[in-house]
């Protein structure tokens, strides 16, 4: 048994076909693997309960921002009949 000895391989004193290979292999690898972690969606709620009140939180942040718009606007316009009083 040969039980601590390792074999330590140059990359410079293999064919450069071999290295090529081995080096488009290992990048594939990392490509695959972010990939991967970049397919998993960990945001995704799997309780319904939860799912519901992030629906309607989602709902009624669209309202309030309608809301917020349609104050701005009205705000403009008042500023706007202000300023052509003057």
């Amino acid at each position: 048994m040969n039980v601590g000895r390792y074999r330590d391989f140059d990359v410079g004193d293999m064919p450069p076909a071999l290295a090529a290979v081995l080096g488009i292999g290992l990048i594939a690898l990392f490509v695959l693997l972010i990939w991967t972690l970049m397919r998993l969606d960990h945001t995704k709620l799997r309780d319904p309960r939860a799912r519901a009140r992030a629906k309607r939180r989602k709902e009624s942040q669209k309202r309030q921002g309608a809301l917020r718009a349609r104050r701005e606007a009205l705000q403009r316009k008042a500023a706007r009949r202000g300023r052509a009083d003057n």
